[in-house]
């Protein structure tokens, strides 16, 4: 019975700190998790920054998983490659060592448990009777959160304590350690997080319940249990997305292997060497010292590290609307992205289906990969590829929008929620009048030959600039070749317009060819504005251009 009543009350402090770390991190993601993500962003430009920056977010956040879930989100958009998510991986497991230092200074050392009752108390009222979504109800989930915590922690000392005073706790003791290396990888994939685990621990070694050097190999098996989370966040994604989460599956598994094989040098340092004999400071120097030596052994090595997680995941084909469906809805900023990449790749397939229309070669127009990857057996199989990818974005960019809070968000998802319409309506234009330009190309008409080689001329003028703007080759000069294009566009139709007009009124067409050369002109006046608006739309999240104006379609003569 007496073991019951205390792992009733082991159990009962377990529950309290999981529901404080809940609040807690609901607290923190109310107050800063958008301004966290633009820092992700904008401070991964390099390895060493992004480990910096992995540190800090994850020790903030209290969460390596979490952090490394939203860098697999990031690389599913798009925003991240492989090199910045690497340094964030690195980063994130240093940061989330940073919680048993808390632990063991506030909830240890400074005996901080008195001060968990008005905590409760003032969190506790203000998450109840404050209005959600504003500063004050997430400062008061921070408050409840953190007395939870210290609540917790107290209620499972006061169990361990009396589990190491009734029981004989020498059966936890004297076992191998490869056993307590498992317990700590099962029980920290059991519960999803490290930062449990260790303060379960932290509290077993402050109860006397085990000792440093059995403590010591639980701790390394923690940090191989969030690897889990992360293995089945990314597994099933696209292709960079599975490098990521091996990645950090590699990561911890060596770092792992190497903190056990040189675990007694690293405590014979503590204690000898720095002179830390108390256990509770000497395992969480522990903690953060092997995965400080990690980071650095895999630093001067990324670039192979990089090299070898290519080879082991190809990338597969491109998919459609592969980026969409690595980010959730609810992720915003990520999903903006998400989208903004989906219709880049709609352009160019767009595009590639007018120039097949014209017998253009896509190569002749850019070299870049977008443009010369492998497409599918027909004209008829890409269109519906554009329509099908057209019709998922338009859905998902809906789901998004319903689920966006900032007006600004909302303002750029209606944009793209035009652009892709357009991206779309650019192939169907020239789609309608593919008909007539295999009669243009097969007509023994000289004005008919003269004036389908001035439609040519028009395209092979046009994509080539148009390729330049959309794959954001000069950025430099995104307005003056946006303005220059968009006058280009017109003034190309007109002029042909016109052309059309002079031969009719000299008798040198048919009706039914006068008709069909007007049409074409202008369906493909039509299909260029079109591509024209979705790259300014892109162009203008790209460079955060909110200055640059839309293109204002005239109608056709």
């Amino acid at each position: 019975m007496l073991q019951q009543i205390e792992l009733w009350g082991f159990l009962a402090g377990l529950g309290l700190f999981l529901l404080g770390m809940y609040m807690l991190e609901q607290g923190l993601r109310g107050l800063g998790s958008r301004s966290m993500k633009k820092f992700l962003r904008e401070q991964t430009r390099s390895p060493i920054r992004g480990v910096f920056t992995g540190t800090i977010v994850t020790a903030f956040l209290q969460s390596s998983s979490l952090v490394v879930l939203i860098a697999l989100a990031f690389v599913g958009a798009g925003i991240f490659e492989l090199r910045n998510a690497l340094g964030i991986i690195l980063g994130s497991n240093l940061g989330t060592t940073f919680t048993g230092w808390i632990v063991t200074v506030i909830g240890f050392k400074m005996n901080l448990v008195a001060f968990a009752q008005p905590m409760l108390a003032v969190g506790a009222l203000g998450t109840v009777f404050l209005k959600q979504g504003g500063k004050p109800y997430f400062y008061s989930n921070l408050l409840l959160g953190l007395g939870l915590l210290l609540m917790g922690l107290g209620q499972m000392s006061d169990a361990f304590t009396a589990l190491s005073t009734n029981v004989d706790v020498s059966v936890f003791r004297d076992r191998p350690m490869l056993y307590y290396f498992l317990a700590g990888a099962l029980l920290t994939a059991v519960i999803q997080s490290s930062s449990v685990s260790m303060m379960i621990l932290l509290t077993a070694i402050y109860t006397g319940v085990i000792t440093l050097n059995e403590a010591a190999p639980f701790a390394i098996g923690a940090d191989l249990g969030t690897t889990s989370t992360v293995l089945l966040g990314g597994l099933k994604g696209s292709g960079e997305k599975r490098r990521v989460a091996l990645s950090h599956f590699f990561f911890n598994v060596i770092t792992s292997l190497l903190a056990l094989l040189i675990l007694p040098l690293l405590l014979y340092f503590i204690s000898d060497v720095l002179s830390i004999q108390d256990p509770l400071y000497s395992l969480v120097l522990f903690h953060s010292l092997f995965n400080v030596i990690g980071i650095l052994l895999f630093l001067p090595l990324l670039e192979r590290y990089i090299r070898f997680l290519v080879w082991l995941v190809p990338m597969a084909e491109y998919e459609i609307c592969a980026y969409i469906k690595q980010v959730p809805a609810k992720v915003t900023d990520a999903a903006i992205t998400a989208i903004g990449k989906e219709l880049i790749r709609m352009c160019v397939l767009s595009m590639r289906l007018n120039l097949r229309c014209f017998k253009i070669m896509a190569e002749s127009i850019c070299r870049d990969p977008l443009f010369t990857e492998t497409t599918l057996k027909s004209y008829e199989d890409d269109y519906a590829k554009l329509k099908r990818a057209g019709g998922e974005l338009l859905g998902y960019n809906y789901t998004v929008q319903t689920q966006a809070q900032d007006e600004d968000d909302v303002r750029k998802l209606t944009r793209l929620n035009h652009a892709i319409r357009n991206a779309t309506y650019a192939a169907k234009f020239i789609k309608d009048v593919r008909h007539n330009l295999a009669d243009f190309r097969h007509s023994h008409s000289p004005l008919i030959e003269s004036t389908y080689a001035d439609l040519l001329d028009v395209i092979e003028g046009l994509y080539p600039k148009l390729a330049d703007l959309l794959l954001n080759k000069h950025p430099e000069l995104v307005m003056e070749k946006y303005e220059e294009l968009k006058d280009a566009v017109r003034a190309s139709y007109e002029r042909v317009h016109q052309d059309i007009y002079h031969a009719i009124g000299k008798e040198q067409l048919e009706d039914e060819e006068a008709s069909s050369l007007l049409n074409t002109n202008r369906e493909i006046y039509l299909s260029n504005s079109a591509l024209l608006e979705s790259v300014h739309v892109i162009i203008s999240l790209m460079n955060k251009s909110e200055d640059i104006p839309p293109p204002v379609i005239q109608p056709a003569m």
